[in-house]
């Protein structure tokens, strides 16, 4: 491909060749001869061989704010390459924190190079590193070629979690699972919740020696229930919601809300669903442990605002496949949407516990 500089040697050339058609001189044409000679000749000197390179990432899933460290290997496996410049693409929201991903270089047969820097993704997203773009020019700067090597990765952000110490959600209809809701009702736990008369059959651990010492009569400490309850999580995606700034805006905050109450249900050993509307429904069934966990994250940082889905219609698609009685989550910034009120009832008509 032709540089500025080409065109200008180019346009040089021509104008010398008519202008020395027109006043009939000899050393004029010579000298345009030359100088598209040089210039045919050159584009032949612009060397860019076969490259080899791999992409290694300390992580490939961080939260927001995180560093991860990119290290990039280069081999030149064909001749010397001359004015060689390396570019390792990055998505627009990605920060460099540290070193570089911009490099001009002269490799020679054979030779390797690493660039290693440090990145930081500020905003939550999935994002694509790469490819590698190599651009190369002759030593007159009049032609260069540009090659992309096809190395891509992806790199997942999950939203901010914050740490918070207690929510009085639970569900009025708990599983009889161990868990880390109290229930009030006497069952499998670990702290106390009422002392009885003693049946036969039960544990000699659990009778209250000292009230029998007391009493004379054998009771017996009872545990409050400690259950499962199911959470359901309702994120509000629609194009309203990118209302504002890239960083600053409803579902920013509201990804980063889901992630951190699903974080906090989690850790209680509660099972959690998720919706995610806008342009179309996502829903991730409910469940426990690390892995809900990771799924229900991934999910939030790939939500992209689109779409215009009523809440209503949410509502009636999604409440048959929810668990009955359990605490509904909306995260919404409700606007634009007149349905909002009837979804709710509705909701409330069916015994959901809407938050």
């Amino acid at each position: 491909m032709w540089t500025k500089k080409g065109w200008l040697y180019l346009a040089m050339g021509i104008s010398l060749a008519f202008l020395a058609l027109v006043v009939r001189s000899t050393a004029l044409m010579v000298l345009s001869v030359l100088l598209l000679a040089t210039i045919l000749v050159t584009q032949f000197f612009s060397r860019l061989g076969k490259i080899a390179s791999m992409r290694q990432l300390s992580s490939e899933k961080i939260f927001e704010d995180g560093i991860i460290t990119v290290d990039l290997a280069l081999v030149n496996k064909g001749g010397r390459t001359g004015f060689l410049e390396i570019r390792d693409k990055l998505p627009q929201q990605i920060q460099i924190e540290e070193g570089t991903n911009y490099l001009i270089i002269d490799l020679k047969p054979n030779e390797s190079l690493r660039m290693k820097y440090k990145i930081k993704g500020p905003i939550r997203g999935i994002y694509e590193f790469g490819p590698v773009s190599l651009r190369a020019q002759d030593v007159f700067n009049i032609f260069y070629k540009e090659l992309e090597l096809e190395l891509v990765d992806n790199v997942t952000v999950f939203p901010l979690v914050y740490d918070i110490k207690d929510l009085p959600i639970r569900s009025r209809t708990p599983k009889l699972f161990p868990g880390a809701s109290k229930v009030k009702q006497p069952g499998p736990g670990s702290e106390f919740f009422l002392i009885r008369n003693y049946v036969p059959g039960d544990p000699f651990k659990n009778i209250n020696w000292k009230a029998f010492a007391r009493t004379g009569e054998l009771l017996v400490n009872e545990k409050e229930r400690e259950a499962v309850s199911d959470i359901v999580i309702m994120l509000d995606a629609r194009a309203t919601a990118a209302t504002g700034t890239i960083g600053h805006n409803a579902l920013i905050y509201g990804s980063r809300a889901a992630a951190t109450l699903t974080s906090f249900f989690i850790k209680r050993r509660d099972s959690v669903a998720l919706i995610v509307y806008s342009d179309r429904l996502l829903s991730i069934k409910p469940s426990q442990g690390s892995k809900q966990l990771y799924e229900i994250l991934t999910a939030l940082a790939g939500a992209e605002p689109a779409g215009d889905l009523p809440f209503k219609g949410v509502v009636e698609v999604s409440s048959p496949y929810m668990p009955r009685r359990s605490p509904v989550i909306i995260i919404s910034n409700l606007d634009g949407d007149p349905s909002v009120v009837d979804a709710i009832s509705e909701l409330r008509t069916l015994e959901f516990d809407v938050v």
